[in-house]
């Protein structure tokens, strides 16, 4: 990431916390789920079959444990940020055999580092969570919470959640511009693959999350030569 895109980028992170902090007169801290890639995947990747890891140095090195965890970053990621300002645990990945029990209240991550807005995108990461896959897993939590902590407070607890997602940096690294001459790039003039990107995202949006959900969007940055 460009240098001058990084205080654009804390601007940003800024805008999300305060809008989440915005009903301050609930007790708890509100669920908080995740959707995206790897600005935002927490540790995914780390139970699948893929070359998109982020299980050794110098991943984690600043992390409070010194260890790479999943995050695509040294440290902190933007997630445990956001929940860092408003009190509350970070969201455990979904695959993890620990997000069972009480650890559902807090929400989910189901970010997936190379997964992009379109299905073709990260095809070379060979095994990813995409984004059917990851809507579909956030059918799969609520049947989990429902079980855990009955059909009115699941059902409370998803409605008032806040939703992180981050998306489309990888369908122009790790598919337009992949490869000399992509298919992409040979279907579409720039401008035009990039309506078809904001086309599909639109979709995603519109038939895969509850219409009541604070939806929070951080733009996936990218400098395009």
């Amino acid at each position: 990431m460009g240098a001058a895109l990084v205080p654009l980028l804390v601007y940003v992170v800024l805008v999300v916390v305060a809008a989440a902090r915005a009903p301050a007169a609930s007790a708890a801290p509100r669920a908080f789920f995740v959707f995206g890639d790897s600005l935002v995947d927490n540790g995914n990747n780390n139970y699948l079959l893929t070359t998109a890891r982020a299980d050794a140095p110098p991943y984690g090195i600043d992390f409070p444990s010194h260890r790479a965890t999943g995050r695509f970053s040294n440290g902190l990621n933007i997630p445990d940020i956001i929940s860092e300002h408003l009190g509350a645990e970070p969201a455990l990945p979904y695959l993890s055999p620990e997000l069972r029990g009480a650890k559902l209240l807090v929400g989910a991550n189901f970010a997936s580092a190379g997964v992009g807005i379109l299905n073709d995108t990260g095809v070379q990461f060979v095994n990813i969570i995409r984004m059917g896959d990851q809507l579909r897993y956030f059918g799969e939590y609520q049947r989990k919470l429902r079980a855990f902590a009955g059909e009115e407070q699941a059902a409370r607890l998803v409605n008032g959640a806040l939703v992180l997602i981050t998306l489309g940096g990888n369908d122009f690294v790790n598919n337009y511009y992949l490869v000399p001459m992509s298919m992409r790039s040979r279907q579409y003039a720039l401008p035009g693959y990039v309506s078809f990107i904001i086309s599909g995202y639109r979709k995603i949006l519109a038939v895969s999350l509850p219409v009541n959900l604070q939806l929070m969007f951080l733009p996936n940055l990218c400098t395009v030569r």
